[in-house]
């Protein structure tokens, strides 16, 4: 059972396949927080298969349509924009339209077990979407209370050379540093100069 949701770590890719600078969402003033994150299409719905006046064969091979419903407060709108595929400017003036195109990016998701062990979730190619923008008055009655925005990640497969080829998504639980760092170099995720803003390039991206 995971407990809590500790940290979202995020590598943007460029159109060569190149690796940004990772992105990290962990609670720091002004650069947003973790709130929720469903992961659902797991599984795909067996289908029987008949034969011999039987059911012979459960077709059950595969994931079904993986998601993520991400739940994120306060993220910079600087890497929204960046997220959402939005160019900006040198006024810092972000446009959307018809040839907007979000990045892939490799995401990892992070919590605890029950045990106390680190638990891992992450995903090798995948895409963000922010489907709304909302603005609501202030009540003067009423302390604010900021809102989470609702995010959707889509995953695909792999294409990189070795284990991780044709995998959507890996999954670790357990306090082993060398398995965690064998864990994050598979998502190309870097501690190294990482920010909640900047995408510079730092290594190859899994394709």
């Amino acid at each position: 059972m995971f407990v809590g949701y500790k940290r979202l770590k995020i590598t943007p890719f460029d159109e060569t396949g190149k690796a940004g600078t990772t992105i990290i969402v962990q609670g720091d003033p002004h650069k947003g927080a973790t709130v929720t994150a469903e992961i659902s299409g797991l599984a795909k719905d067996p289908v029987k298969v008949a034969g011999s006046d039987i059911d012979y064969y459960l077709s059950r091979q595969g994931l079904g349509d993986a998601k993520v419903a991400l739940g994120i407060l306060d993220l910079p709108e600087e890497t929204a924009d960046l997220l959402s595929g939005f160019k900006t400017d040198e006024n810092k003036i972000s446009y959307g339209g018809a040839d907007t195109l979000p990045p892939y990016c490799s995401v990892e998701m992070e919590s605890v077990e029950d045990t106390g062990e680190t638990a891992l979730v992450g995903f090798y190619r995948s895409t963000f979407t922010r489907d709304k923008i909302d603005m609501n008055t202030l009540d003067s009655s009423k302390s604010f209370t900021p809102e989470a925005d609702s995010w959707t990640l889509t995953p695909i497969s792999s294409t990189s050379e070795g284990v991780t080829n044709g995998e959507v998504m890996q999954k670790y639980v357990g306090k082993d540093a060398a398995a965690i760092t064998a864990f994050e170099k598979q998502l190309s995720i870097t501690t190294e100069n990482s920010s909640t803003t900047n995408s510079g390039a730092s290594s190859s991206a899994p394709a």
